[in-house]
């Protein structure tokens, strides 16, 4: 079985209470086993986004699995955008 390479785009909703903690949910995403690379990046107007790298397996669900586990760590966490992709 062959692996895949996948930058994601990860955005946050913004609460009605303040800001979001990014650094705190990029820390969260880090602790992921298929992680490579975790940055914090501007978006717009202040907000920011979280760009994450993954190598992931090639599988029926697997990528999928890797998303619904993104969005389970916080509430806040909103879309996740697969900007690039490709084989190891």
């Amino acid at each position: 079985m062959g692996h895949v390479v996948v930058k994601y785009k990860v955005t946050i909703d913004q609460p009605e209470d303040g800001t979001p903690d990014y650094d705190g949910i990029a820390e969260q995403i880090d602790g992921f086993e298929e992680v490579q690379t975790v940055e914090v990046k501007p978006l717009a107007f202040g907000m920011m986004f979280i760009e994450v790298q993954v190598v992931l397996g090639e599988g029926e669900g697997i990528v999928d699995g890797f998303e619904n586990r993104v969005r389970g760590i916080n509430p806040l966490v909103g879309q996740i955008e697969a900007l690039e992709m490709g084989r190891l």
